[in-house]
């Protein structure tokens, strides 16, 4: 590493961040580089949200309006 990052944090992050780091047997400056970097990493919104497809169930609407809607909708 080139350079050094300090940060501030509450106990309740720094403890976290130490918990997630024993669980995956880094150290906690590894595992906030490696949080740092997909925060800050750039990708399409389809990628940051694509297991997310198909994961969604609504109850079809009850009242008439709703279903008056969804009748007429051209897309369905």
């Amino acid at each position: 590493m080139s350079t050094t990052l300090t940060v501030r944090t509450d106990d309740r992050l720094r403890k976290a961040l130490e918990k997630r780091a024993t669980d995956v047997g880094q150290t906690v400056s590894a595992c906030v580089r490696e949080i740092l970097d997909e925060a800050v990493a750039e990708r399409p919104l389809a990628q940051k949200t694509g297991h997310l497809r198909g994961q969604l169930e609504l109850d079809p609407p009850n009242d008439p309006w709703s279903q008056e809607l969804a009748e007429r909708n051209w897309r369905n």
